[in-house]
């Protein structure tokens, strides 16, 4: 097509028509997927994710500043032992806090703007358990807190109060009061004190008695309870938006270990080598392009179903 023009004896295309020709077919797509991402049902599951996320994020900084609190209250002189618990841990779990309750009260860019300082935060730290000691172990809190600025700029029709109704707000309240409050209910009990700790890789810490594990397990069963009862075309969207979210989570907790073959990291004095550079790209592209194959499939299931018709 770009040679119909050719001068005599030219074989190639000029690389202006051929620059031209890519970057119109780019802005083709990136139109057409953001007609996509504009439709009501698409923003509506933003803010849902905004406020899930939120909390959930809460609920990781919030446990040890309340299990610190707890400790003080059981008699313990000195807490956890953490001088400086409540900074900046602390301040962080009031942000995402903060963040949370302004998606309630319909506030949702003054909490977009509210999540980029946390989700700065998050980045950062795992910038830092890097640079030390090479690990990505908790790279899912950070690529979770990226999304939540993102996702609550996006104006939804509806209030996230009116989209998820009120009883899975409640769901979720619980949800967080259990999740964040399960240590310190572990240490006031003391039920915890005869058992071994177990390996709570799964429930995203470690060194858990059984009774926090339980409580964990419970409070991340009622968060997904939330999504997993909403409508269906809300349902599809917020499963689809924490793609890139679980893929990390996988790829960082069972991929990027000493074993494996591809993903295999070795390590020197009980240090991790660094990433190679086959495993930056999978750690970048795999999420991006499993959450695009969710996207395609959940828009090829709606056009060809009941919906579509």
């Amino acid at each position: 097509m770009l040679l119909d023009d050719a001068s005599p004896g030219q074989r190639r295309p000029v690389p202006r028509d051929v620059l031209a020709l890519l970057g119109g077919a780019l802005q083709a797509h990136v139109r057409q997927a953001g007609a996509r991402f504009s439709g009501d049902a698409w923003r509506e599951a933003a803010q849902a994710l905004g406020l899930i996320a939120a909390l959930m994020l809460f609920v990781r900084d919030a446990r040890v500043p309340v299990l610190h609190t707890a400790m003080f209250a059981d008699s313990y002189p000195y807490g956890i032992g953490e001088k400086f618990v409540f900074w900046p841990i602390g301040l962080v779990a009031l942000l995402w806090l903060t963040v949370a309750v302004s998606v309630v009260f319909g506030w949702g860019r003054a909490a977009a703007a509210i999540a980029v300082g946390g989700a700065t935060f998050e980045v950062v730290r795992v910038a830092e358990d890097y640079g030390q000691y090479s690990t990505v172990f908790n790279l899912w809190p950070a690529v979770l807190a990226a999304m939540v600025p993102l996702v609550l700029a996006v104006r939804a029709p509806r209030s996230v109060t009116a989209s998820l109704a009120r009883w899975r707000l409640g769901t979720l309240a619980a949800a967080t009061l259990v999740s964040v409050g399960a240590p310190s209910i572990a240490l006031l009990t003391a039920v915890d004190d005869s058992t071994t700790p177990i390996d709570g890789t799964l429930i995203f810490t470690f060194g858990v008695g059984r009774i926090e594990a339980i409580l964990l397990t419970a409070g991340y069963l009622l968060f997904a309870l939330v999504i997993l009862s909403t409508p269906a075309v809300l349902r599809r969207r917020l499963l689809a938006l924490v793609v890139p979210v679980g893929v990390t989570l996988v790829l960082t907790r069972v991929g990027l270990g000493t074993t494996g073959r591809f993903l295999r990291r070795s390590s020197h004095d009980g240090v991790l080598d660094a990433l190679t550079l086959a495993q930056w790209l999978t750690l970048v592209l795999a999420p991006a392009l499993l959450f695009a194959v969710a996207v395609t499939i959940l828009h090829r299931r709606e056009r060809s179903g009941p919906q579509g018709a």
